[in-house]
């Protein structure tokens, strides 16, 4: 942990996230206890859509892949994170936001392909 961290768990419905601006990191929460990363995802962003890939500038990876959230009540989900900071969400797996749409980065050739196949199903993250 860094000196400027601020370790807070802010909840979102049944949800609870800390994600720290300063260090990058992420944790999840459910029922007072740590949750899978992958389970925290698709609690809160499974319901964005797929919007498509692009080339990364100054990323973790070299693709990264844009969802927009399906209504203004479910883009607040995005305020619990720090924007335009890269964050790890879960191993192998980088996360953003602009404060409109989800960005996510997968250093991992077979998540990244997982991600955009289950995309085509409307899912952001199963």
């Amino acid at each position: 942990m860094k000196k400027d961290c601020i370790h807070e768990i802010s909840w979102i419905g049944r949800t609870g996230v800390m994600a720290c601006g300063a260090c990058g990191a992420v944790e999840w929460f459910a029922q007072g206890r740590a949750m899978d990363s992958a389970e925290g995802m698709a609690s809160l962003f499974g319901a964005f859509e797929f919007i498509g890939a692009l080339s990364t500038l100054h990323g973790p990876a070299g693709e990264t892949l844009a969802y927009r959230p399906p209504s203004l009540r479910t883009r607040r989900r995005l305020e619990s994170f720090p924007a335009k900071r890269w964050l790890l969400a879960s191993p192998d797996l980088w996360m953003s936001h602009d404060g409109e749409t989800l960005l996510l980065c997968p250093t991992n050739p077979v998540l990244a392909l997982n991600l955009k196949s289950t995309s085509n199903q409307g899912a952001a993250t199963r």
